[in-house]
C-alpha cells in the first residue's frame, strides 16, 4: 500500500474569505503530516494591451519600479494574514504573471508540493464561461494532488476540524483510475475512514438514424452492470486495502451526476479521483470528470494526476513561452530609449502586455 508522504502543501491565497478557510484546513493536514504551508498569491494584470493607448517611440516606460511597489505591498497583506492564522511570514510567496494556475503549478514544482489546498468559487452557467475557475485548471495542469476545499460545508468553517470518516472513490477500472485507489486507501488509512468505490455503468445516448430501431436497453443496462460487478471483482482482489475498510457500488446514469448525487445521499466527506490528463483538443472534445466534480460536487474533492511527465513538459514549454516573452520586452525598453522602433518592434510592443511578466518575491 502507497504511504503518504506530504511534506510542503502550498495554499493558494486571492484574500477571500474562502481562500483564508481554506488555511485552516491546511493547517490541519500539515500537523497530521509534520508538512510545511506554503502560502501563495498572484497579481494579475488586466491591461489589455489592445485597448491602451500607443507609446511615443521616445517617450519610455517601465513597469519594473511599478510591480515592484506593488508586489512588496501585496506581499506585506500576505504576511498580515499569514500571521492571524498562525503560519509563518517566511513561507509567503507573491507572483506575478498571467494565467495564476500557470504560476501556481511552477511554483508547485519548484518547492516541490505535495499537495495543493484551495477552495473554488462553485460558477456554472455563463460566469464559467467568461470567467472560468483557476482551481479547475490547477486541477488539469498540477503535477501534485489538489485538494480543493468547500466554503458551505461544515469542515471548513473556520477553526472547525477536518474529519474525514468516508471517502468516496469512483473508479472506471483503468490505471489512473487504481492510482487514484491506491492515493485514497493511504489517505483513509491516516484518517481512519471508510471507502465506497462507485462506477457508473453509463451506456451514454442511443441514436437511431431511421427512428425504427428497436434497442433492448434494460438488456444492455444489465450486460453492462454485469460486466462492471465482475470488473470491480477483480480490483478489489488485486488491491490491498489492508485495516481499511471498503463497500462497492454501482450506478446506471451519467457519471458526474450520479457520483454528485451519491456523494450527497451517502453524507461523503471527500471525494478522490484521479484525472486522465486529457489536453488540447482532446480535453475540448471530452472534457474531464474530475474538474466538473471540482464544480459540482457537495463536498471536498481531491484530484490525484496522472501522467505527471506530460504535465512537467507542459510547465517547461510554458516557462520558455514566458521567458522570449519578457525578452521581447526587455529588448523593447531599451530601444524606446533612443533609438527608433522598427516595424516588427512595434507590432511585438502591441503584443507584448504587462500580463506576462512572471517574477516572484520572497
Amino acid at each position: 500500500m502507497k504511504t503518504l508522504n506530504v511534506q510542503n502543501i502550498v495554499v493558494p491565497i486571492d484574500f477571500s474569505k474562502m481562500s483564508v478557510q481554506a488555511i485552516q484546513i491546511a493547517k490541519q493536514l500539515a500537523r497530521r503530516f509534520g508538512a510545511s504551508i506554503h502560502l501563495a498569491h498572484v497579481r494579475q494584470f488586466n491591461y489589455a494591451a489592445d485597448l491602451m493607448a500607443p507609446v511615443p517611440p521616445m517617450v519610455p516606460f517601465a513597469f519594473t519600479p511599478y510591480e515592484h511597489d506593488a508586489a512588496r505591498s501585496v506581499l506585506k497583506e500576505l504576511e498580515e494574514v499569514a500571521s492571524e492564522c498562525g503560519v509563518s511570514s517566511a513561507s509567503c510567496d507573491v507572483l506575478s504573471g498571467a494565467p495564476p494556475f500557470d504560476e501556481i503549478c511552477r511554483l508547485g514544482q519548484t518547492i516541490p508540493a505535495d499537495l495543493i489546498v484551495m477552495p473554488t468559487h462553485g460558477r456554472t452557467g455563463l460566469k464559467h464561461v467568461f470567467l472560468g475557475s483557476t482551481a479547475e485548471r490547477i486541477v488539469q495542469h498540477s503535477l501534485c494532488p489538489v485538494l480543493i476545499t468547500r466554503g458551505s460545508a461544515p469542515q471548513a468553517n473556520h477553526g472547525s476540524r477536518f474529519r474525514i470518516t468516508t471517502i468516496l472513490v469512483p473508479v472506471d477500472f483503468s490505471s489512473c483510475s487504481r492510482e487514484g485507489l491506491e492515493y485514497a486507501i493511504a489517505f483513509a488509512n491516516e484518517f481512519g475512514a471508510k471507502i465506497i468505490l462507485l462506477h457508473a455503468t453509463y451506456l451514454g445516448y442511443i441514436y437511431s438514424t431511421e427512428g425504427t430501431a428497436l434497442y433492448d436497453i434494460p438488456g444492455l443496462q444489465k450486460a453492462a452492470r454485469k460486466t462492471a460487478e465482475r470488473k470491480m471483482r477483480e480490483l478489489v482482489r488485486s488491491v490491498n486495502f489492508r485495516a481499511v475498510k471498503f463497500a462497492t457500488a454501482f450506478t446506471d446514469g451519467s457519471p458526474v451526476t450520479d457520483i454528485c448525487a451519491f456523494a450527497k445521499d451517502h453524507d461523503v466527506d471527500l471525494i478522490i479521483t484521479s484525472t486522465h490528463g486529457f489536453t488540447g483538443f482532446t480535453h475540448v472534445l471530452i472534457g474531464s470528470i474530475a474538474e466538473q466534480m471540482v464544480r459540482h460536487a457537495p463536498c471536498s474533492v481531491l484530484v490525484v494526476p496522472s501522467h505527471p511527465q506530460i504535465r512537467a513538459a507542459n510547465l517547461a514549454k510554458s516557462a520558455g513561452a514566458t521567458a522570449n516573452t519578457l525578452a521581447t520586452r526587455q529588448r523593447l525598453q531599451k530601444s524606446a530609449k533612443g533609438t527608433t522602433l522598427t516595424r516588427n518592434d512595434r507590432k511585438a510592443r502591441s503584443a507584448v502586455s504587462p500580463q506576462s511578466n512572471s517574477s516572484q518575491l520572497r
